[in-house]
């Protein structure tokens, strides 16, 4: 907060001067807010773009059904995709909400499109 007399040379500082120090230090704020919420989503991004490349090597998936394959478990579960991406990345096995997914043979869907596994309206990936 300023003070009456906050000038270099023990002279009160302008209103204006007062006010535009006080706008700064809001502005500074935001950016501050602005790069930490940035920041997060970079993280985010990166460990989703590492769990789908999980996926789509496991299960010979392309990458935009992998992703669908990863966002259908945190949609099913009620979880985040960021937190199903981190629980794949975490552990050599896959989550049972991306489990739950697959036909119960997960070997016949190396051998099947992934038209089968989608919903013939929207497209998303639905349980079996």
């Amino acid at each position: 907060m300023a003070h009456e007399f906050d000038g270099l040379d023990g002279h009160p500082l302008h209103a204006k001067v007062v006010a535009e120090f006080e706008r700064l230090a809001v502005d500074a704020d935001a950016q501050k807010l602005k790069v930490s919420q940035l920041q997060s989503a970079l993280n985010s991004r990166v460990v989703i773009e590492q769990a789908i490349g999980m996926l789509a090597e496991r299960f010979n998936l392309p990458f935009p059904d992998a992703f669908e394959l990863l966002r259908a478990g945190a949609r099913n579960t009620g979880q985040t995709v960021r937190a199903i991406a981190e629980e794949l990345r975490e552990s050599r096995q896959t989550p049972p909400e991306i489990i739950d997914l697959l036909p119960s043979d997960t070997a016949a869907l190396l051998g099947m499109t992934t038209e089968h596994l989608r919903c013939p309206q929207c497209g998303s990936i639905v349980l079996r």
